[in-house]
């Protein structure tokens, strides 16, 4: 007798062939770091063995902050085995401190960009049209190689952990967009504290917009329910680049001052110049700490995205 039952919506038919899954998450994180970081560290060891930089990259990080920064991260992800606490915290640990450097020896990169777009278009602009070659494909692939090892980082210390929505990020951020354009203002209006002279500066026009444009996205980033997707997308990725300048310029000013109190480098202010050494200090203090909110607030905004893998799940509200 012939067998003439339909099997074409059995369950147990042949399954079509399933192609293997890209690797996501904390594994694509690490491998994309190995990658940068190993390009950071060839590129480094390279700057770092030729002649010591002049010009305007003279007050930058030392050369040797960038391979040694990526050395950590590679080292990072090599510590990066198995699900203990332990062995987290050590990745953690490795990364954080990798992630601190790199974006130090990144410092620098929006003045390079400023002076490339000059020595690109051709503008009259004199020695700020001169750019450190080198140094600037260093403190690029510094720049990068810090946004993935943060995420890196950060994918493996919140593994297995609740979303959480953080209210810091905001209130700091949102603080420490005042300072920088009320000091211009308050110069422009006649102050004298701390003021370089000759003063020259107009009214803080860009100054003002800068960081009132900073303040919409710290608020925007820490809004809650996260927007749609195309909107979510543009609004990290605005995070990341504003993050990532003030992190950039904070740690050049903050950490390159602390090393030349240190005798470690000439560092980029003058210290015998009174008032004015004290007010960029804390000046630039606030854009690393900006930098920070933004950091923090961009990672919360990606991790509160709605993922097949958190449906129903809730967040935990922390100060």
């Amino acid at each position: 007798m012939t067998d003439t039952t339909d099997t074409t919506s059995s369950p147990f038919r042949p399954a079509a062939p399933v192609r293997p899954a890209r690797p996501t998450g904390p594994a694509a994180h690490a491998a994309t770091t190995a990658v940068t970081a190993s390009v950071t560290l060839v590129a480094g060891v390279v700057r770092w063995s030729g002649p010591p930089p002049d010009g305007y990259s003279a007050i930058f990080a030392p050369p040797w902050v960038a391979p040694v920064a990526a050395g950590l991260a590679l080292l990072a992800v090599a510590t990066a085995r198995g699900h203990r606490a332990a062995s987290r915290r050590r990745t953690a640990g490795l990364g954080g401190v990798a992630a601190v450097l790199l974006f130090w020896a990144a410092g620098g990169l929006a003045l390079d960009a400023f002076r490339a777009f000059f020595a690109v278009t051709g503008i009259p602009a004199g020695d700020f049209s001169v750019v450190d070659v080198p140094g600037a494909l260093v403190r690029s692939l510094a720049a990068v190689t810090a946004v993935v090892t943060t995420l890196s980082t950060w994918s493996v210390a919140t593994a297995g952990a609740w979303p959480v929505r953080r209210r810091w990020p905001r209130v700091l951020g949102l603080a420490m967009c005042v300072p920088y354009p009320a000091l211009k203002a308050y110069w422009w209006l006649g102050g004298t504290l701390g003021r370089p002279e000759p003063h020259t500066g107009g009214a803080p026009v860009m100054e003002v917009a800068l960081f009132a444009t900073a303040a919409a996205l710290v608020l925007a980033l820490t809004h809650r329910p996260v927007p749609g997707r195309v909107v979510r997308a543009a609004l990290r990725a605005g995070g990341w680049v504003a993050a990532s300048a003030g992190l950039t310029m904070g740690a050049l000013m903050v950490f390159g001052t602390a090393a030349q109190l240190l005798g470690l480098d000439d560092g980029p202010v003058d210290l015998g110049a009174g008032a004015i050494t004290v007010i960029v200090a804390l000046t630039y203090g606030t854009w690393l700490v900006i930098g920070v909110a933004l950091l923090v607030a961009t990672l919360d905004a990606r991790d509160a995205a709605p993922r097949p893998a958190l449906r129903g799940a809730g967040t935990v509200a922390v100060p």
